[in-house]
């Protein structure tokens, strides 16, 4: 895995997205279905989950996370520089969502805009790209948009994504800021995990085929665990860190039974430990700036807090970040379903 630094970059604000509808898992009222989603529910945690609306896009609530954290900081648009959108269900396959978003968004025509095509790992990559080429910039604000509409991705008789996979977006604010704690990443990747979760429908080689999202739930397991402490631990060292020197850990929110074992398997806590998802989902790289907007937004708009943060899935793909966030300027979440 690759360890890298960021400095002189930070975290000012934080927007959460969630859709209006709400699936249970409980909803199917067959014996047998009721017995299997019992089971799913136990092991991940996962009771309900967000989705949108058929005509509703990834992009619309990026504009919404946007135009809310734009409106609380206070910036002048003429200011952004950059804007990353990390995502896997885009509007089109092209143009892509970011340029879109800068046009909408009505940013500067200097606006440097690209989208990322990566999930559960795309907010710890997207905060380390940002971050990187924001430090290289002349004009010092950047936006990072993540998340998907991964209901969109597959049937609902397909229990073992359907019962998981939620829709949400997160939008971060990043500026550039001379006194504030040096990030270090730990990054890496395997493609060898590329057929255990993939969507092998509607690309180049099946392009007139429905989506059918698949997951091999096992094999995610079984990665998660060989390459997450490893990931979490290295990058602690790097940091100069110890467990026990962290507020809180806050990883990618897919399963409870996973995160639990792996909290133990790294020494956090359960004071420590955030887990988010049950009422939410797996909301892919939305995940983790959801989980802090839901879990820590009193703590993160007032104090100093350290954070480890820890993403992974798709690919197999990972990446773990240690940083000191300042009192955030914005951090909320906007329910579609009580905005309404």
């Amino acid at each position: 895995m690759t360890i890298t630094t960021v400095n002189k970059v930070s975290i000012a604000g934080i927007v959460s997205v969630l859709p209006e509808s709400i699936c249970e898992n409980t909803d199917d009222t067959s014996e047998l279905a009721s017995q299997e989603m019992a089971r799913i529910v136990a092991s991940t945690g996962i009771h309900s989950r967000r989705v949108t609306a058929a005509e509703q896009t990834v992009l619309d609530l990026g504009l919404i996370a946007c135009e809310s954290l734009l409106g609380e900081l206070a910036w002048d648009r003429d200011d952004i520089s950059l804007v990353i959108f990390v995502t896997q269900t885009p509007d089109y396959p092209l143009p892509g969502n970011a340029i879109q978003l800068q046009h909408q968004l009505g940013l500067s025509k200097s606006t440097i805009a690209f989208d990322v095509n990566l999930g559960c790992s795309g907010f710890i990559y997207g905060l380390w790209q940002t971050s990187q080429l924001l430090s290289g910039l002349p004009t010092g604000k950047a936006l990072l948009i993540v998340g998907d509409t991964t209901s969109h991705q597959y049937s609902e008789n397909n229990r073992a994504v359907s019962s998981l996979f939620g829709d949400a977006v997160s939008a971060i604010a990043l500026e550039k800021i001379e006194n504030c704690d040096e990030m270090v990443f730990s990054l890496g990747s395997d493609g060898a995990g590329a057929p255990y979760l993939i969507q092998p429908n509607g690309g180049a080689r099946k392009p007139n085929c429905a989506p059918e999202l698949f997951m091999d739930g096992m094999q995610v397991f079984v990665f998660t665990l060989r390459e997450i402490p490893t990931s979490v631990n290295t990058c602690l060292a790097h940091k100069g860190w110890r467990v026990d020197d962290i507020d809180y850990c806050v990883m990618h929110q897919a399963n409870e039974m996973m995160l639990k074992r792996l909290g133990d398997k790294i020494g956090i806590s359960q004071e420590q430990l955030i887990i988010s998802m049950g009422e939410i989902g797996n909301t892919s790289s939305a995940s983790i700036p959801l989980a802090l907007c839901v879990s820590l937004q009193a703590v993160l708009l007032h104090q100093p807090t350290k954070l480890l943060l820890s993403g992974f899935g798709v690919g197999w793909s990972w990446g773990t970040v240690a940083l000191t966030l300042q009192p955030l300027k914005s951090c909320k979440v906007i329910d579609l379903k009580t905005s309404t």
